[in-house]
């Protein structure tokens, strides 16, 4: 089994996957693409809300792609409304989540108004 690193990077490197989409799949007990595809989207997704990510149709399109190597918005429409389907099951069985929301950054202070010129 890789270590957390090497599986973030192999991760992040499948098709519509990046660094933080990977991290999500570790938080989610998802370490390798096999285990994805064993698992399937909707099960990753699932995995995903309940360790308190905002998880999305997209993100099963995203999952999906990865497995194919496809991009997401290429993927069959026919195969779009299936995951559509299937996570609007899932979201209804899981009930409502308490949703991770990342800590807002502190907004840069404004500069006062600039004087207006008395031309």
């Amino acid at each position: 089994m890789p270590d957390a690193e090497t599986s973030l990077r192999q991760l992040a490197a499948l098709k519509n996957l990046g660094e933080k989409t990977a991290q999500w799949l570790l938080d989610a007990g998802v370490k390798t693409k096999s285990e994805l595809a064993k698992l399937g989207a909707i099960e990753v997704c699932r995995r995903m809300l309940q360790v308190g990510h905002p998880v999305s149709v997209v993100a099963a399109y995203a999952i999906e792609g990865a497995l194919t190597d496809t991009h997401w918005n290429e993927i069959p429409a026919s195969k779009k409304l299936e995951l559509q389907r299937l996570f609007a099951i899932m979201k209804r069985e899981l009930g409502p989540v308490e949703i991770k929301r990342a800590p807002r950054k502190k907004a840069a202070p404004k500069s006062p108004p600039k004087p207006a010129s008395g031309r």
